[in-house]
């Protein structure tokens, strides 16, 4: 910055008190580096409008949280086949797959609603009931293994 000339010190300042300047854009302009730019900025007490980036922001978060709700409610689709798949098995091992499949999808289930978890919406039962359902299908799996080893069926 030492070596800046007095002239392009008033060249970024000027161009970077235009509106919607940004510091990227006045360093191109004035072909003085980004940290220069920075430090003149500072010095003379010119910030840059940052509201553009924070709608742009903004709107990226909701896109996001909006494909992580489609991403969860498919795995809740998911978890119905793997349920309807475990019930229509016709051995232990097709019927313990199944289980496991549903609990892992329930699982998954969770994390992504966790991202947005608001306490008050909710969330905290439909992560309890979802972890009680795994726990009983685990359970229920557990008991079909014991009856097959006792010379039972399924």
């Amino acid at each position: 910055m030492a070596s800046l000339s007095e002239e392009q010190r008033e060249a970024v300042l000027e161009a970077a008190r235009r509106p919607g300047a940004t510091r990227n854009g006045v360093a191109r302009e004035t072909g003085v580096s980004v940290g220069s730019v920075t430090s003149i900025c500072t010095a003379a007490g010119v910030s840059f409008d940052r509201s553009a980036t924070a709608a742009a922001l903004q709107a990226r978060v909701i896109d996001l949280k909006a494909a992580r709700i489609g991403l969860a409610t498919s795995v809740l689709d998911d978890v119905q086949v793997a349920r309807q798949r475990m019930h229509s098995s016709d051995g232990n091992r097709d019927f313990l797959d199944g289980a496991k499949a549903v609990a892992a999808l329930a699982g998954t289930h969770i994390k992504l609603v966790a991202v947005d978890r608001d306490d008050s919406s909710g969330t905290e039962a439909a992560k309890s009931m979802l972890g009680s359902l795994a726990a009983a299908l685990g359970v229920a799996a557990a008991e079909d293994v014991d009856q097959v080893e006792d010379g039972g069926s399924v």
